[in-house]
């Protein structure tokens, strides 16, 4: 039998114990008594007390506690046949195995074994077959029909009754189940049944009353007491439960917000039951948010491009309702900022004919102040998706978002501008699979989209994102003069002053005479210049030995330069934005459209 050996019983052990049907599945049982046994001594500790388990005690537990159905358990512990063969050991491993308790996650024998112990015990337990692994056996380590013995050692264990592991607030009683799926957060809206107690050591629930059974709605971050709000981010749709709470020293306070004279208690037991909840999610940078009233059709739901059909009104939440905005059936495509950005994220979250309920601050809408919406999405046609495109279409769709790029620089909307080149971009970038010809195109086109991206970041001085664009730009072109130019300005503007200069000097490198650059070069040293003016006010007389460096300096232009920039800087001292060619956009004032 030596082939037993090695075998890692954590993978067998389900083995007669069906599915892991979790601790909700569970009927809830009266305590079952077991013998304080010393060491030396044993019991039968099966549930039927037909001898299915026996336990021997080698070493004695800890305090009185033991673990309940549901309990994650950790043991160590090694397994053997009747003739002393070891067929799997935790032990040899040096990994202690953790399983829930009493929910099927391994043999009979484990589940009603292990619940008899005490933290810290090391018992033998002696399963019979039927409390093992039966007739069948675990083929070709364990035989048919096989009385098996285990020496377990109980490491600890973790009570989904202690719903936080701190003693604060432990479920009693489920009084009503519940095979709903998830749970409410704190920004979702549950409506609840509730009552509470004083607690009573005999029966839970039996004290005098403190709360009167109440129904009520509200947020769960709003709950009238703390520990009612935890313990509905624990519980289902449907549940109702009986929980004891206390308030934990140094811990949380779960009886805050309780009644009470002259204090409000710091023990209570809590009925409550949770009879619906609506899922309410986060936008506009969680300053607002969105919530279903009405359920739409299956799970799709509008991405970047969809053409949508949505009604909505929009009204004050001052208390007054007044109305602030109607729309009706206002057909329009997402990621084109034809509807305010709050409104369409709410959009983007909804399906096809879901009513939904949004808080869109005033940040986040075209209203000029907080508004409720109420919206209806009537249709909406998805754009194709990216994995369902063939090389061509993504090549197409890559120029039709450059171009709407382009045109939406031309109009001044630089977010947008700046969208619908990352989203160009999405088409294109990864083009492994594209043909000789396709690769062709798309790198051109990659070239443009990296160029035209840094130009839109210099002028929202987002100059990580500037130098991150240009250089990309330069892997694909590593002497492109517009991609050397908008990451030296990006370094000058984040005062990298050094790498600015090293990228102005191999365009001067190239071309002495280069306007742009040799302007941009007496910039960045005035700069310099500047900042180490400033230092040497910081660190006194520090810098003093630098001697004339600022005597230099000291003319108009060096103090014009000192002074805080209002206007964005230029994207481009003559360079033209990559293949945006608008004379009268450039007339408009709108810099670096011209022609280069």
């Amino acid at each position: 039998m030596d082939g037993m050996e090695g075998m890692d019983l954590s993978k067998m052990m389900g083995g007669m114990g069906g599915d892991d049907l979790g601790p909700d599945a569970m009927s809830d049982e009266d305590d079952i008594v077991y013998d304080d046994l010393e060491v030396g001594e044993e019991a039968d500790v099966s549930k039927l007390k037909d001898g299915g388990c026996v336990k021997k005690v080698l070493v004695k537990g800890t305090g009185t506690d033991r673990p309940e159905t549901g309990s994650e358990v950790t043991v160590h512990y090694t397994g053997t046949l009747l003739d002393g063969t070891k067929f799997d050991s935790s032990v040899d491993r040096g990994d202690p195995f953790k399983f829930k308790l009493g929910v099927g996650q391994v043999i009979k024998g484990w589940d009603e074994g292990v619940a008899s112990m005490l933290k810290g015990e090391k018992a033998i337990l002696t399963c019979k077959p039927d409390y093992a692994y039966g007739a069948r056996g675990s083929p070709p380590t364990i035989p048919p029909d096989a009385t098996l013995q285990f020496e377990v050692e109980l490491f600890s264990w973790t009570s989904d009754k202690d719903y936080f592991d701190d003693g604060g607030c432990v479920r009693v009683k489920t009084l009503k189940r519940s095979s709903a799926y998830g749970s409410p957060k704190d920004i979702d809206e549950v409506t609840v049944s509730y009552a509470v107690s004083a607690p009573d050591d005999d029966v839970a629930g039996a004290g005098d009353e403190i709360v009167k059974p109440t129904d009520a709605t509200f947020a769960v971050k709003d709950a009238p007491f703390v520990g009612l709000g935890a313990i509905l981010k624990k519980m289902k749709e449907g549940e109702s439960v009986l929980a004891r709470m206390r308030d934990v020293p140094g811990g949380t306070q779960y009886c805050s917000g309780l009644p009470g004279a002259p204090a409000a208690p710091s023990a209570a037991d809590v009925t409550v039951t949770l009879k619906s909840y609506k899922k309410v999610d986060s936008i506009c940078d969680g300053a607002g948010w969105k919530k279903t009233t009405a359920d739409g059709e299956g799970w799709d739901v509008p991405n970047d491009g969809a053409k949508c059909v949505a009604s909505w009104t929009a009204k004050t939440t001052d208390g007054t309702h007044r109305l602030l905005e109607e729309r009706k059936a206002l057909a329009f495509e997402t990621g084109s900022e034809e509807i305010a950005r709050g409104v369409e994220e709410c959009v983007m979250m909804m399906k096809k004919g879901e009513s939904a309920e949004c808080f869109v601050p005033a940040a986040h809408n075209d209203l000029g102040e907080d508004a409720l919406y109420s919206i209806d999405l009537t249709a909406f046609e998805k754009e194709k998706e990216t994995y369902a495109m063939s090389n061509r279409e993504r090549v197409d769709a890559g120029e039709r978002a450059k171009a709407a790029g382009n045109d939406a620089y031309k109009a001044g909307k630089l977010s947008l501008a700046s969208h619908k080149y990352d989203k160009a971009l999405r088409f294109v970038e990864y083009d492994q699979s594209f043909s000789d010809e396709e690769k062709a195109e798309t790198k051109k086109m990659k070239l443009s989209l990296y160029l035209n991206g840094a130009a839109v970041a210099l002028k929202t001085r987002e100059y990580a994102k500037a130098t991150a664009s240009a250089t990309k730009a330069l892997g694909i072109d590593a002497a492109n003069e517009k991609a050397l130019y908008r990451r030296a300005q990006a370094a000058a503007e984040s005062e990298e002053y050094d790498d600015a200069k090293r990228d102005v000097g191999k365009l001067l490198e190239k071309d002495e005479g280069h306007k742009e650059a040799k302007a941009l070069m007496l910039r960045i040293k005035r700069l310099e210049a500047a900042q180490a003016k400033k230092d040497a006010k910081v660190f006194g007389g520090m810098f003093g030995k630098l001697g004339g460096l600022y005597e230099e300096e000291e003319t108009p232009a060096a103090k014009e330069e000192e002074a805080p920039k209002i206007e964005p800087v230029d994207i481009g001292n003559g360079f033209s934005m990559e293949e945006v060619t608008d004379e009268e956009a450039a007339e408009k004032g709108l810099e670096g459209l011209q022609d280069a």
